[in-house]
């Protein structure tokens, strides 16, 4: 496997170079990073190279770093890989048994074991309080988003002031951030875990469960009505819906370039009404209050 050349590798900075490293398969290969399973002093693990000289993945990749060792010295409720390594451009962690239950962004209908069980894992985050430190601030800036994404189009005017409300006027809880059927990982008997923790941190409430009703309901329009029931119960619906609103602008912008050579305008409509459906759930809210 060739190792991506550049003045921030190390000698020991590559899945070729680290010492006692065995490759057994490549796990995935996107146009950021290389993940391969091998063993390393006799255990089994899961490597990561950033193979990506873009600012942004290599602030992603040092968070998901930092992530790993904030876990090492502050246990959490859950499971977590075990950290083995880690440099500017490689990550080693423990390989825990399981596989995802499915790779697709917008995954067919996953059977409601997994559904259920990755709901109760992102509520398990949520419930949780990090310390102080790298895990117990906002992710993003929300409202410099929010003015961004209306600037630019992609959220209508008349939602920008509700949505800055409805990110600023309640207190941040913890989350996962990137809650993809990929990076969850299913084991027979066990509780459902997710992995990569490049996007984790402090969120509006329901944000993750917003996130995760946005993918799934694409084939699993139950999926995401559950993820509402559950965050109305806690009474964080409206920042939910407010989510809701700011991940499909999200979803808008990252499938703009794609549909310029894909052709899938039978995804492209159901974005589009999705869109225009969280919307109006939004207006109404706000009308109501």
């Amino acid at each position: 496997m060739a190792s991506t050349p550049g003045k921030f590798l190390t000698d020991l900075d590559t899945l070729d170079n680290l010492p006692g490293l065995q490759q057994v398969e490549q796990l995935r290969r996107t146009d950021k990073a290389v993940t391969i399973a091998g063993r390393r002093h006799g255990r089994d693990v899961v490597a990561k190279q950033l193979t990506s000289s873009e600012r942004h993945w290599g602030k992603r990749f040092a968070h998901e770093v930092g992530a790993y060792r904030e876990f090492a010295t502050t246990p959490v409720p859950w499971r977590v890989p075990r950290l083995h390594h880690a440099g500017p451009r490689l990550l080693v962690i423990e390989r825990l048994p399981g596989a995802p239950p499915h790779t697709d962004r917008y995954p067919p209908r996953l059977p409601q074991p997994v559904v259920t069980g990755m709901i109760d894992a992102l509520t398990a985050f949520a419930a949780w309080q990090p310390p102080p430190g790298m895990l117990s601030t906002p992710v993003t800036d929300w409202p410099a988003r929010i003015r961004r994404y209306a600037a630019t189009g992609d959220l209508p005017g008349d939602v920008q002031q509700p949505l800055l409300d409805a990110v600023t006027d309640t207190p941040l809880v913890f989350g996962h951030g990137d809650p993809l059927a990929s990076n969850a990982l299913t084991d027979p008997g066990q509780p459902l875990v997710f992995i990569d923790f490049e996007f984790t941190g402090m969120y509006p409430p329901g944000a993750d469960l917003a996130l995760l009703g946005l993918w799934l309901g694409r084939h699993d329009p139950g999926a995401e009505q559950r993820c509402a029931q559950i965050v109305e119960a806690t009474g964080s619906l409206h920042t939910y819906q407010a989510m809701r609103v700011l991940w499909f602008a999200r979803e808008q912008r990252l499938y703009k370039s794609l549909f310029d050579v894909v052709d899938d305008r039978e995804h492209r409509q159901w974005l589009d009404d999705q869109t225009a459906d969280a919307v109006t759930g939004l207006r109404r809210t706000v009308g109501r209050g």
